[in-house]
């Protein structure tokens, strides 16, 4: 079920509200968003609950074990391990029995068969959260949950069930069992709701809508202009669709009491790739870096071993996003540029110009590593070249060379600059530096609630009219 779709927000959504609040103990309350995060999650993948009940239900026996027994650091190790192996067996497995197969098809040996199992919708980052609670427990014992009803909502609660952000069990489970739901919070989650729904609909889908039509089509049919509008709006595309959901999730938890952490500021913003890190996903950043980096070392055992690191935790990221060689060249590219920014400290230098350029570059080098997020590593290297106005068919003499389209209208049309040009001007803060904005102004105030009011009417006009709808994140 999306959050944003008629069901979701005409039906599941206000029935939800209605019975929480309905109920005054906070104890029921939270078995009421237990059940209705079960069934959210049932609606879209009902095989799966079993599978996530037994998850919970181990987790909840792996974390008393933990707390209570004296091979604390075993038991922690074992319950990391079954909870990747069931990730990798439905994410990972199909990928790695490809790459055995080209080694065994080299000796000419019976190929291995490759399952394609079906993938749970938003184990990836259910998993991660539950690996939080291991761990956190592990390294605090006093933080055990002993109501495996609490575990089973800070697992599935259904605001970041399948988009994120990534919840780490420290930073909210006081939340669960203490929380106070007041009129200005519900207020604030209504209007963090409507912005992300916003982003989702009314900016992402369209951009998508124009992504997918040129990367769809015959590579050469379309030429330079059209693989860069196509680069720009899968950058804004993707930035958009998550980090609407992203606030979509904060706004909800905040309807019901819950304050989650931020997870994107801006991260087009960025003056490097080292600070588009700090913006983009943070969840899933500071994720990695307090149980794998830190872990390992960080940067506290020499250059040699921190550049090691990181290449790991980009490995990992890519990795975590798919199981695909695009992925893997994607989280490594990343590192690869960290490494260099802080060997060669461009970022750093004090030069208005350099800096400025550096912004420039950094953001250029983001569009196109989002080329190779989006397309198979193949592809991407032909729209590459196309991009920078390099003919791929120069490379291969024995293919014929087809006819580009002259015209790019057949992709775009006004309201694809119009969304644009709002796209990128929001995907930095310089709004937030205008005084005459400040909410201590009642007409800022009034002038804010009626274009709510207008977003919201404009998303569900979109949704009614059966606008395309995708969602990136699905696979993750």
């Amino acid at each position: 079920m999306l959050f944003s779709s008629i069901v979701f927000l005409g039906f599941f959504l206000p029935v939800v509200l209605i019975v929480y609040y309905v109920i005054p103990s906070i104890k029921y309350r939270n078995c009421v968003l237990l059940v209705s995060s079960l069934l959210f999650y049932a609606w879209g993948e009902p095989k799966f609950v079993l599978l996530m009940i037994i998850s919970i239900i181990f987790n909840f026996s792996m974390g008393i074990f933990i707390s209570e027994r004296k091979s604390r650091k075993k038991i922690l190790i074992f319950s990391i391990i079954v909870n990747l192996i069931v990730l990798f067996i439905f994410k990972y497995l199909g990928f790695t029995c490809e790459i055995i197969n080209v080694f065994i098809n080299s000796l000419h040996l019976r190929p291995l068969t490759v399952l394609n199992l079906i993938l749970p919708i938003g184990i990836s980052f259910y998993t991660f959260q539950e690996i939080s609670y291991l761990v956190d427990v592990y390294r605090n014992p006093g933080l055990v949950q002993k109501n495996v009803l609490n575990l089973g909502l800070y697992i599935t609660f259904f605001p970041q069930l399948i988009a994120g952000p990534i919840v780490r069990y420290h930073d909210i489970n006081n939340q669960i069992e203490s929380r106070k739901e007041t009129i200005s919070d519900f207020s604030k989650g209504l209007e963090r709701f409507i912005i992300g729904l916003s982003k989702k609909v009314i900016l992402a889908n369209n951009f998508a809508l124009v992504c997918d039509t040129i990367y769809d089509s015959s590579f050469t049919s379309y030429g330079t202009l059209a693989a860069w509008i196509a680069a720009i709006s899968y950058a804004l595309q993707i930035y958009y669709d998550f980090s609407g959901y992203s606030d979509m999730a904060i706004g909800i938890a905040k309807l019901f009491g819950f304050d989650l952490l931020e997870n994107f500021n801006y991260p087009y913003s960025a003056s490097s790739i080292t600070d588009f890190w700090k913006r983009w996903h943070i969840s899933l950043t500071n994720f990695f870096r307090d149980y794998v980096y830190i872990p390992l070392g960080g940067n506290r055992k020499g250059k040699a071993r921190t550049v090691l690191n990181r290449f790991f935790v980009f490995l990992l990221t890519g990795l975590w996003h798919g199981a695909s060689f695009n992925f893997i060249f994607w989280g490594l590219a990343h590192g690869t540029s960290m490494v260099l920014e802080r060997q060669t400290k461009i970022n750093e230098r004090k030069n208005v110009i350099l800096r400025i350029g550096y912004r420039v570059f950094t953001i250029f080098v983001i569009i196109f590593l989002w080329v190779l997020f989006r397309n198979e590593t193949k592809e991407t290297v032909k729209i590459w070249l196309k991009m920078l106005g390099i003919n791929y068919h120069k490379f291969l003499s024995s293919v014929h060379k087809d006819k580009v389209l002259p015209l790019m209208f057949f992709y775009v049309d006004t309201k694809f600059y119009i969304l644009t040009f709002f796209g990128l001007i929001f995907s930095f803060p310089w709004w937030k530096k205008i005084s005459f904005l400040k909410e201590k102004f009642v007409a800022v105030k009034v002038i804010k609630c009626i274009c709510l009011v207008i977003l919201l009417w404009i998303c569900f006009s979109f949704l009614a009219s059966n606008t395309y709808n995708p969602f990136i994140y699905f696979r993750f």
